[in-house]
């Protein structure tokens, strides 16, 4: 199930969207509203399949996603996005998990940057809108 919330930016709404990919519901609509209180609009997604699927059809600007889902890795689901996005689009890893592992695998699969949880909001917030406005590079 992909959930969509309302921007609070009405111009330019589009090209601002957030795909938020976490199967923690209360996590998930924490971010969406923090992101929205900052002018994004936003798509919530709880499974890593229905996010795949979101970005398919709908323009996002940027993606935060989790590692740990019920029906695809969260790797697996930013290997895809960026496959279906291409380089320019920032795909923030967000999760508990920070292990080698996982950090060693991110470059691998696409990932712009990783924040460990709790997730400073107001960091988060600054890396979405320096990537999208040119302020940094998305891949290294």
């Amino acid at each position: 199930m992909t959930e969509t919330a309302p921007s609070h930016s009405p111009d330019g709404a589009s090209s601002r969207t957030v795909l938020i990919v976490d199967d923690n519901e209360p996590t998930a609509r924490a971010l969406a509203k923090v992101l929205g209180a900052a002018n994004f609009q936003t798509a919530v997604s709880y499974r890593g399949g229905d996010a795949v699927e979101y970005a398919l059809k709908n323009p996002i600007a940027a993606a935060v996603v989790d590692i740990h889902l019920p029906d695809l890795s969260g790797l697996v689901v930013t290997q895809k996005l960026r496959q279906q996005l291409g380089p320019a689009t920032p795909i923030i890893i967000l999760s508990g998990d920070t292990s080698m592992e996982t950090l060693n695998s991110l470059p691998h699969v696409g990932a712009t940057y990783f924040f460990s949880k709790p997730v400073n909001s107001t960091q988060l917030v600054q890396r979405l809108t320096n990537c999208l406005e040119g302020g940094e590079p998305v891949q290294s």
